[in-house]
């Protein structure tokens, strides 16, 4: 795993935690409360995940171009840079 995608993990673990939190901290009998925040944690951290690793899909420099030995290459001459405009 590299260093990004570990970040990406520990930012999803991290906003689960945190909803956690919430979720200990409100009373039994407040049920449907505790379901939302439950909810909301694991959509969150789904969600914290799937974009976290897109971006790092993006930021990814592109490898260099691939070119067929079978490509022909050719160069038409031009001006010379030293050549006097007429």
């Amino acid at each position: 795993m590299s260093t990004g995608q570990l970040l990406v993990l520990g930012a999803s673990v991290i906003w689960i935690l945190f909803c956690m939190r919430f979720w200990y901290a409100i009373d039994q009998e407040h049920t449907w409360q505790r379901r939302f925040i439950a909810i909301g944690a694991g959509i969150g951290g789904g969600l914290i995940y799937l974009i976290g690793t897109m971006m790092l899909q993006m930021l990814k420099e592109p490898g260099p171009p691939v070119v067929n030995d079978e490509t022909e290459i050719r160069v038409s001459p031009g001006k010379r840079a030293d050549e006097p405009k007429k």
